[in-house]
């Protein structure tokens, strides 16, 4: 049974820890799949799926993580909202950052898809268990502060790109190495931080009658199967939105070392730096989310996202230069940045008994990008040549542009308490 609500300066303290433990999970997601990136290359090469030979066989591993990613969301929700975070987080956080492992000892393709559609998965519970707890610490602080938590998944990627790009630098025919020793300290510390995550009776059921009326009239209602129609609309339309971040978002992971190398003709090192760029681009975009969304409204952030991000892809797709090639990657992670974060904390606010469920609906829709994208961009790939990879990231994110202001009207304000002031006062009746 999970509280209504209550004070004391134990639970005070709890939160604070669980606040640092959230932002570690995000930091360990981004820390995990520039891990990933930035070994693409000496993966290839392990598994004899060198240039353009390689690249399907390559493709169908990616398919395989990002439709794991889709099922992991789909099914942590529900079990999320029945054990609570902390139960879902130890073993996610543990587990998950082992799982690559194994890909770099591996030898056929069966095996291979089956041990990335595993790590896909178990990369969905993480990301579903960090981001409903970031929407139960908001109920908590009164005040939204889930942006700021997505902020440290591109900071995990940008510090870790360094280590990943010096390793991609040294052990260019295996990934044995780095995935052996980032995973390992992200093991690690993935345990000790999940055992910080709220506990089931920690959490905070937030009645109807608390949220304001304009969010309480778009909120679905339980008694109606017509609002229940509407809300799930809604969902999907948040997912849709999220969509075409993700598949931006995976394309850049996943291609973006290879198409630097390839088109421009660096490096592997030189090339595993686009994914720290994108990363780092993304860290100030979220930073600075929260006060954008204040200043300048949802829409707004919304269709601005999508047009920087569209002239990111444009700027990549006719580099010339890496440096060029570099300033496209940053600007499609600035493009990006924003456009998850509010989604899910709009999904998570909408029923607070279900956050789990609706966030999870929400990000499985969105990350299905991350196993449809990689065909689409394949089939790009094989037909057009790797110079043609941005272009579908910069047809979608226009698209988002154009469509993105009037389906985020849907979102309802941040509808838990509006002032610390206010969020003591529920809590003291």
């Amino acid at each position: 049974m999970r509280k209504t609500r209550s004070t004391h300066p134990a639970v005070s303290r709890r939160l604070k820890w669980s606040r640092l433990a959230t932002f570690f999970g995000f930091f360990q997601l981004g820390a995990v799949i520039v891990m990933w990136s930035t070994s693409t290359t000496s993966l290839r090469f392990s598994l004899g799926w060198e240039g353009d030979d390689g690249d399907a066989s390559f493709g169908s591993l990616a398919f395989a993580l990002g439709l794991g990613f889709a099922i992991g969301c789909a099914i942590s929700g529900p079990l999320i909202d029945r054990w609570g975070c902390r139960n879902v987080a130890i073993p996610s956080l543990t587990i998950y950052p082992l799982l690559y492992l194994p890909l770099a000892f591996l030898d056929g393709m069966v095996v291979l898809l089956a041990f990335g559609l595993l790590a896909g998965t178990l990369r969905g519970f993480v990301d579903i268990v960090i981001n409903v707890n970031g929407v139960q610490l908001e109920r908590h602080y009164g005040r939204p502060i889930i942006s700021s938590f997505h902020a440290a998944y591109p900071a995990g990627g940008f510090l870790f790109g360094f280590v990943g790009s010096a390793f991609a630098r040294s052990f260019t025919e295996s990934a044995v190495v780095p995935f052996l020793a980032m995973g390992l300290t992200m093991s690690i510390l993935g345990y000790v931080f999940g055992r910080m995550y709220l506990r089931q009776d920690e959490e905070i059921d937030v009645p109807a009658a608390d949220a304001p009326q304009e969010a309480a009239e778009s909120a679905p209602k339980s008694t109606s199967p017509a609002a229940k129609y509407v809300g799930i609309s809604v969902m999907v339309g948040f997912g849709l939105l999220a969509f075409v971040s993700y598949l931006a978002e995976n394309a850049t992971y996943d291609w973006g070392q290879e198409f630097v190398r390839r088109t421009l003709d660096t490096t592997a090192g030189t090339a595993a730096m686009a994914v720290t760029v994108f990363s780092g681009a993304q860290f100030v975009g979220r930073m600075m989310g929260d006060k954008l969304t204040e200043r300048f409204g949802q829409k707004a952030v919304m269709g601005g996202s999508g047009a920087v991000g569209a002239l990111g892809a444009a700027c990549m797709m006719t580099a010339t230069s890496p440096v060029q090639a570099l300033v496209g990657f940053g600007l499609v992670g600035l493009g990006v940045s924003c456009i998850v974060p509010i989604m899910l904390s709009a999904a998570g606010r909408m029923d607070p008994q279900n956050s789990g469920r609706n966030i999870g609906l929400v990000n499985a829709i969105g990350v299905s990008g991350m196993f449809i994208g990689p065909a689409a961009i394949t089939a790009v790939v094989d037909t057009m040549g790797i110079a043609w990879m941005p272009l579908l990231p910069l047809v979608l994110l226009m698209f988002i542009a154009m469509v993105g202001p009037v389906l985020v009207r849907k979102a309802p304000r941040f509808t838990a308490f509006e002032t610390p002031g206010q969020a003591k006062e529920a809590i003291d009746k």
